[in-house]
C-alpha cells in the first residue's frame, strides 16, 4: 500500500512539472484525458470482457487502473488489456496529475489571494444597501458599534486598518478621495457615506471636501454626512452636495455644556444618541402621503399610538422645496392644528431596533 501511495505522490508530482507547461491548456488536457478514459474502457469492455457486463464497470475498472489498484491492473488477461494497462500507468496516470494539480493550484491561488485582499485591504466589496466610512479618527470605532448595533453592513476606506477592527466590517486599503478606492468600496450600490476628518489629512477640511466631490461624481445618490472643523468651510461642502453636516467640535462643547447646566441630564442623552444599548433613540420617518392636509395632532397621535414618541418634525425651506437634507428646518413640538405639506419628516424617540 505505501509503495502504491509513493507511486501516487510521484505521478503528481510529474503532473505539476506537466501543469507548468501546459497550463494555459487545461481544458484541452481534460478532454484529452477524459478521452483517453472512454476510450480504454470501452477497449476493456470489448477485448477483456467481450461485451459481457456494462460499460460502465469496464470503465471503474479503469479508474481502479490510473491508481494501480483492481483485478484488471494487476493481472489483464489479453495483449490490448495490458497496453491499456501501461497507457493509463504512464500516460493517465500524467494527464491525471496535470489535471489535479492546475485544478489544486488555481483553487489556493484564489483562496490565497482572497485572504490576502481582506488582509490588505485589497477586495473589492459586494456589499448592497450598505454604509461607507471614508476616513479613520478616535470616533470611528464608536460609529462602527452604533452602525453595527443598527444591522447596517459597512465598508471602510484608509489608509491602514485600525487596530482589532470587526471582521464583518469590510476594510479598504486606500485614500478615500479617489475614485478607485471609492469603487472598491462599493459607493455605487451604497445607501450612504460617512466623511469624518482624518488627522492623517490634516484638520482643514479640504480632504472630507474632495473625498465628498469624488463620492458625487460617482454615485449623486448616496447619501453623504460629513464632519467638518471650521463652519466657514460650509459652502464648499454645500457645492459638493453633501447632505448632512456636523461640527464634531462644537457639538461635543454643546453637549458637555448641557450635562453642566442640568445635573443628571448626561443619563438621558448617553442614552438616546447610541443604538447599541438596547435603550431609546431618536429616529426620523418620511411622512406619509396619507397625512397630507391633515393635522399635526392627528399625525402625532397615530405615531404615538404605534409606540413612537414624535417629537419634531422637519421641513424643507419655504422657498426650496429641492433643498438637500442639511438644509431643512426643524420645528421641536410645533403646534397641534398645523396642517401638513409635504415633503416632511417627522422626529420620535423610539426604542432601539425598533421594527415598524
Amino acid at each position: 500500500m505505501a509503495n502504491k501511495f509513493i507511486k501516487t505522490v510521484k505521478n503528481v508530482r510529474r503532473g505539476i512539472s506537466f501543469s507548468k507547461k501546459l497550463k494555459h491548456r487545461l481544458f484541452s488536457v481534460v478532454i484529452l484525458f477524459i478521452a483517453l478514459l472512454l476510450s480504454c474502457a470501452f477497449l476493456v469492455w470489448w477485448q477483456e470482457k467481450n461485451f459481457n457486463g456494462s460499460y460502465f464497470d469496464s470503465l471503474w475498472s479503469v479508474m481502479f487502473t490510473l491508481i494501480g489498484q483492481g483485478e484488471f491492473a494487476s493481472s489483464p488477461h489479453t495483449f490490448w488489456g495490458r497496453v491499456i494497462v501501461f497507457l493509463i500507468s504512464v500516460f493517465g496516470v500524467a494527464l491525471f496529475g496535470v489535471v489535479f494539480a492546475e485544478v489544486i493550484q488555481r483553487i489556493i491561488n484564489s483562496k490565497l489571494k482572497e485572504i490576502v485582499g481582506d488582509i490588505l485591504g485589497m477586495n473589492s466589496c459586494k456589499f448592497e444597501g450598505h454604509v461607507i466610512i471614508c476616513g479613520w479618527n478616535g470616533r470611528g470605532i464608536y460609529l462602527i458599534k452604533e452602525l453595527t448595533a443598527s444591522g447596517r453592513q459597512i465598508s471602510l476606506i484608509a489608509s491602514n486598518r485600525p487596530d482589532n477592527l470587526n471582521p464583518d466590517i469590510f476594510f479598504i486599503q486606500g485614500n478615500p478621495s479617489e475614485r478607485e478606492s471609492l469603487i472598491r468600496a462599493g459607493v455605487q450600490k451604497a445607501k450612504a457615506a460617512i466623511i469624518l476628518g482624518d488627522p492623517e489629512f490634516g484638520d482643514d477640511d479640504s480632504h472630507t471636501i474632495l473625498t465628498a466631490l469624488a463620492i458625487e461624481t460617482i454615485s449623486h445618490d448616496v447619501y453623504t454626512v460629513m464632519e467638518l472643523h471650521n463652519p466657514d468651510n460650509e459652502r464648499y461642502a454645500k457645492y459638493a452636495h453633501v447632505d448632512d453636516i456636523l461640527y464634531t467640535d462644537s457639538l461635543i462643547a454643546d453637549i458637555t455644556a448641557m450635562c453642566t447646566h442640568n445635573e443628571g441630564i448626561s443619563a438621558f442623552i448617553r442614552d438616546i444618541l447610541s443604538t447599541a444599548d438596547e435603550g431609546h433613540s431618536f429616529a426620523s420617518f418620511d411622512v406619509p402621503e396619507k397625512f397630507a392636509g391633515k393635522k399635526i395632532r392627528e399625525m402625532f397621535a397615530d405615531y404615538h399610538n404605534a409606540g413612537k414618541l414624535p417629537i419634531a418634525i422637519i421641513t424643507p425651506p419655504e422657498n426650496n422645496k429641492n433643498a438637500s437634507a442639511s438644509e431643512w428646518v426643524s420645528e421641536v413640538s410645533p403646534e397641534a392644528e398645523k396642517i401638513i405639506k409635504l415633503p416632511m419628516k417627522i422626529v420620535c424617540i423610539v426604542k432601539d431596533n425598533y421594527a415598524e
